[in-house]
């Protein structure tokens, strides 16, 4: 123990402990959601609807949450009370799932309180890592996508042995033991707080919400990969919120969708790892068309799919995009934005691409999967992939400016 942490420092195996153990928990309730829905009697449309609630849920108060951290709660302090909260109501769904509006608030609920957990991790991850040059994000955030793999290839089959009642318990299991890997680290201030100056450094003036929205609108470099990402997301998550239906479509089960899960949360180590290792060599911009023409990839192989070595190609695929993707998206973000405004301009973004895509991707698929089938649903969400790359051209290979709040 002692050597590894010799090798890979205390702080980046606590991060990998936290982030590890969020996907785990994560994995355990929002990845087998659908699955849980179907298996109680859910439709298409119900489900869909349901994926709409959590990106609308995140889409209004993750940016709420950024800017709260950023000016009057750490980071460290917000994680440990919203998770806390988050624990029973995992075992609400549970009681709830037999009423449709009891059963939609639940999620609704663990969405505010657990999904936009995430940005707000990554975000401390790079205020640490300014404070000690030794933390690695790449590092700490791929621990999260291995975890998330290994716990989807076994949770698929648990649930297929001892049943979907076992989530709750799951997801209580990794939440406290995000806890104490939390518990273990240290603070960040609040950036976006009132500061004198002091020894020759500026003053720094507090910025109100409606100051920093202005800000990050002003930002065309920003605007413009947003809007990619938004595009980007949609693609994902409209294929990606039903890949339970692409497995029964081939005869396989839930073990099948836990192997599915498995395979593209692996490659997303490798994925984030290179990009770490190539991001100082390589334009930022460039990469993340790479990233984005990974998610065009994916999609075509599941307009052909009608077999499981098609779904795992497609998964692959989503991987390695996902893996660069996650990277670029905080490191983009971070070197174009204020620094005072970092978790803001990373939750305003994560809300407007994440969760706005889950929004446009969940239902519009819910309604084309019951309209056309599956290979009209691939092909909507290669078009949206396409665009994505289009959109971001404009502004790929511009020279970033740093950006400074007013």
């Amino acid at each position: 123990m002692r050597r590894l942490l010799g090798v890979l420092g205390r702080k980046n195996l606590l991060l990998m402990g936290v982030q590890g153990f969020y996907w785990c928990a994560y994995c355990t309730y929002f990845g087998f959601l659908v699955l849980y829905m179907q298996n109680h009697g859910y439709s298409n449309v119900q489900c869909a609807q349901a994926q709409v609630l959590i990106a609308v849920a995140t889409l209004v108060t993750q940016p709420l949450i950024g800017y709260l951290t950023d000016t009057f709660i750490t980071c460290k302090k917000f994680l440990l009370l919203t998770t806390a909260l988050a624990v029973p109501v995992a075992f609400l769904l549970q009681t709830s799932v037999a009423s449709p509006v009891l059963c939609y608030g639940a999620i609704v609920l663990q969405s505010i309180l657990f999904y936009p957990a995430a940005p707000l991790i990554d975000s401390w991850t790079m205020a640490l890592r300014e404070e000690d040059p030794q933390v690695q994000y790449p590092l700490t955030r791929s621990a999260g996508s291995i975890l998330y793999a290994l716990t989807a290839l076994a949770f698929g089959n648990v649930i297929a042995i001892l049943g979907d009642e076992i989530i709750a318990p799951s997801f209580l299991l990794f939440a406290v033991l995000m806890c104490v890997c939390v518990c273990l680290l240290e603070e960040t201030p609040c950036r976006n707080k009132k500061q004198e100056a002091v020894r020759g450094q500026e003053e720094i003036r507090q910025l109100s919400g409606l100051e920093a929205t202005k800000l990050l609108l002003k930002n065309k470099a920003y605007l413009f990969f947003i809007l990619s990402c938004l595009l980007y997301q949609i693609a994902n998550k409209s294929t990606g919120c039903f890949i339970s239906n692409y497995v029964a479509n081939i005869g396989a089960d839930s073990g099948g969708l836990g192997m599915l899960m498995f395979f593209s949360a692996m490659v997303e180590f490798p994925s984030m790892m290179i990009m770490g290792r190539i991001m100082r060599r390589y334009p930022l911009g460039g990469l993340h068309l790479f990233a984005l023409s990974g998610v065009v990839l994916k999609n075509f192989f599941f307009l052909l799919a009608s077999s499981m070595p098609l779904l795992v190609a497609g998964r692959l695929a989503e991987g390695i995009s996902y893996g660069a993707y996650v990277y670029i998206f905080v490191e983009y973000i971070c070197q174009n934005t204020p620094k005072q405004l970092n978790v803001t301009a990373i939750s305003l973004g994560t809300a407007m691409t994440s969760a706005l895509g889950g929004i446009i991707g969940s239902y519009t698929a819910g309604f084309i999967l019951d309209l056309q089938g599956l290979v009209a649903l691939s092909l909507f969400a290669m078009i949206a992939a396409v665009m994505a790359v289009l959109v971001f051209l404009p502004v790929a290979f511009t020279k970033r400016k740093r950006v400074v709040a007013g």
